[in-house]
């Protein structure tokens, strides 16, 4: 009887441990189903920040090329101003717009110092100037008309002309380094 006894003790002794162990095996698995849920919650929403952020990175970088070819397009149309739209009267204004757009190299070829005022016997007015950057941001091809003036007899000769223009970015600056006139017609 005495070995019943025990047997019965071990048997409902291993009944409670095996019972208080399930127990404490399933709040342990509970516990861990919520530890999960929740780090599947967190993982969900810095995935949804990192979707937003790159959607906004983009969104900068789009608009900070747009910017850089809104600048480029601002330096070729100047450049070309100074350089094409030559009347008597402003010189000056042509000197000073080209010195914020042209190297150093190009300022002193087109715009050499020179003694005293210059007689012009020619103008050209600019109508008309369209700008296609290319997409590397390294050139530009400007489309303009014009009229060109003899101020000796007023006769007006109006034309087309096309420019590529070469550019290099200097800090926040677009700086022309060269150009090359590619065609020229009457109209």
């Amino acid at each position: 009887m005495k070995q019943d006894f025990i047997l019965k003790t071990i048997i409902l002794f291993v009944g409670l441990v095996v019972v208080i162990g399930v127990f404490v095996g399933f709040r342990v698995y509970d516990q861990q189903l919520a530890e999960i849920e929740q780090l599947q919650e967190e993982v969900q929403q810095q995935t949804n920040q990192i979707e937003l952020l790159e959607s906004s990175n983009q969104a900068l970088d789009v608009e900070v090329q747009e910017d850089q070819s809104t600048q480029m397009q601002s330096a070729v149309e100047s450049f070309v101003r100074a350089l094409y739209d030559v009347r008597a009267d402003n010189e000056e204004m042509r000197r000073s717009e080209a010195e914020l757009v042209m190297s150093q190299d190009m300022l002193e070829q087109h715009f050499p110092e020179t003694e005293g005022q210059m007689q012009y016997t020619m103008e050209y007015r600019i109508n008309e100037m369209t700008v296609y950057p290319s997409v590397q941001q390294e050139s530009a091809f400007v489309v303009m008309t014009g009229s060109a003036v003899n101020l000796n007899n007023n006769q007006r000769e109006d034309n087309r002309i096309t420019v590529e223009v070469f550019l290099q970015q200097e800090g926040d600056r677009w700086i022309v380094t060269d150009f090359d006139q590619l065609y020229a017609e009457n109209l």
